[in-house]
């Protein structure tokens, strides 16, 4: 549809405990939540890119919505009335060639 989305692409933050990078001892619990934090928010990677993806294609369509009705009450009105005036003319002239 021509609508520029973001891709969101995410790599896998499970790793063993022994490969966190930081030592049990010494360090904070809140350390490990933060970690099982990740591990949550990488699950919500592909409900946030759909959710973005949404939102871009819906302003879209309002825009183009906008667009449209802006060309019909111009547009149209205008065209409507050139076709009432020529068909005007061409009464007139069918009246002249009878005449």
């Amino acid at each position: 549809m021509g609508v520029v989305v973001p891709k969101i692409e995410a790599s896998s933050v499970h790793k063993k405990l022994n490969e966190h990078g930081y030592g049990i001892i010494g360090t904070s619990s809140r350390i490990d939540e933060a970690v099982d934090s990740m591990r949550y928010l990488s699950k919500k990677y592909p409900a946030a890119e759909i959710e973005t993806t949404m939102k871009k294609l819906l302003e879209d369509i309002e825009k183009t919505k906008r667009r449209v009705n802006a060309l019909s009450s111009r547009l149209y009105p205008s065209y409507r009335c050139e076709e009432l005036y020529n068909a005007r003319l061409e009464e007139m002239e069918e009246r002249i060639r009878s005449g």
